[in-house]
């Protein structure tokens, strides 16, 4: 597979215009569990990596983005071995730019702030690979085009490892992108869901292996984006109650709630007369004399 990739990858990066570099984009937050995460930290840097928030800090070296030039003379290596850590974990995508390492950088350390209506700061994590191709599509067309004027594409894995790809636009001077990039309440509550089906993904993995694992990429997707709904339609919030309707449509089926056994409880719990927990004993009362 990381042979497959790296030749797919290749194969893109050689009909790059000329005068086009090539950067791998590694956000070390998602190479964090790797045993030898400081050995790769170190091996990037030796690289000539580039910290994209320019926070190198020795604390927070293994939490940071860095961007990696892939220079012509040790390519194949390189390429091969981020091939293998983007398998590895959501932590890796390629950009083909004319800008230098240190330009690019800057333009991608822009791109990280954005500002919500009420003036609230935060940190848009782009670097992320499953971030990515969310943020892009829920920027309006102005927003999209500023954000994306870096070169000519960014190459990431989706869920499934398959290689995708986002046209960039010209690189021109000055930088066509403002920061911060201001949110609107719709465009941050978009890219908060698509957040959540990454957090409860892994929890599911954990809590009902078995059942999750047999299922496809896509299928585990479709699974948690309608858990989500469900969740949100039952007023709940927290993260272990998401994760647990999860579980109940795995084990039980995805229309478990409308099961005789379980719907009256649930109606009392989509007016929020009753918790999850107890939806679960009152379901279950009977199966357990």
């Amino acid at each position: 597979m990381p042979d497959q990739l790296a030749h797919a990858l290749r194969t893109r990066i050689d009909a790059r215009p000329v005068g086009h570099a090539v950067f791998a984009l590694i956000d070390m937050a998602g190479l964090f569990h790797l045993d030898q995460a400081s050995s790769v930290c170190a091996q990037i840097r030796k690289a000539g990596a580039v910290s994209v928030l320019q926070d190198e800090r020795p604390d927070a070296l293994l939490a940071t983005p860095w961007l990696l030039p892939l220079r012509d003379e040790g390519m194949p290596r390189l390429l091969a071995q981020t091939c293998e850590w983007a398998l590895r974990g959501p932590a890796v995508s390629w950009i083909v730019s004319p800008l230098t390492v240190g330009v690019l950088a800057d333009r991608l350390r822009r791109r990280t702030e954005a500002e919500l209506p009420d003036n609230h700061p935060i940190l848009l994590r782009h670097f992320d690979p499953r971030v990515l191709p969310e943020l892009v599509q829920v920027l309006n067309e102005p927003q999209r085009k500023a954000f994306l004027a870096m070169g000519h594409e960014w190459l990431r894995l989706d869920r499934s490892h398959v290689l995708r790809g986002i046209a960039l636009g010209h690189a021109g001077e000055p930088d066509a992108f403002e920061a911060p990039l201001l949110l609107d309440d719709r465009q941050f509550a978009t890219l908060l869901a698509a957040s959540e089906v990454d957090q409860v993904m892994p929890e599911l993995a954990r809590a009902a292996p078995t059942e999750f694992m047999r299922l496809s990429v896509t299928q585990r997707v479709s699974l948690v984006r309608d858990c989500l709904d469900l969740a949100a339609l039952w007023h709940l919030d927290g993260l272990a109650d998401k994760v647990m309707v999860g579980v109940l449509s795995l084990k039980l089926g995805a229309g478990f709630h409308l099961r005789s056994d379980w719907a009256p409880w649930v109606d009392e719990m989509s007016h929020q007369r009753m918790s999850l927990l107890q939806v679960i004993e009152r379901a279950t009362a009977g199966q357990s004399s």
